[in-house]
């Protein structure tokens, strides 16, 4: 997976970059059904320094569908986490309808899935 990291109005520390890492490294492993050329992850964090207000904003390309998440919040840590967590539950809804699992929830559905086959 590629990926691009961007702060804005401030500098990070080393405990958020190792977050951030951590984390990028969390949804990596989940995308590995996907050819790592073709997914691309954009993180942009921001501060307002006026109101000590944090704003994290994730861009995830995946084939067949771009998911995004923006998150503001005054704890810079938690909304990295809040904007990560949305990102891998988009990730896993998507992958999920990629499976077919919408068919297969109902079983009228499941008996209309098995004719087509």
């Amino acid at each position: 997976m590629k990926f691009n990291v961007e702060f804005k109005n401030f500098a990070a520390d080393a405990k958020i970059r190792r977050r951030i890492e951590q984390l990028t490294k969390k949804v990596d492993k989940k995308l590995l059904t996907f050819s790592p050329d073709e997914v691309f992850l954009r993180l942009l964090i921001e501060e307002n320094p006026v109101r000590k207000l944090y704003r994290v904003s994730i861009t995830l390309e995946v084939p067949g569908k771009t998911l995004a998440t923006q998150e503001q919040r005054h704890d810079l840590d938690e909304t990295i986490r809040d904007a990560f967590a949305e990102i891998d539950r988009q990730l896993e809804a998507h992958k999920a309808t990629l499976r077919g699992e919408p068919m297969w929830k109902r079983r009228a559905r499941r008996e209309e899935r098995r004719k087509q086959q």
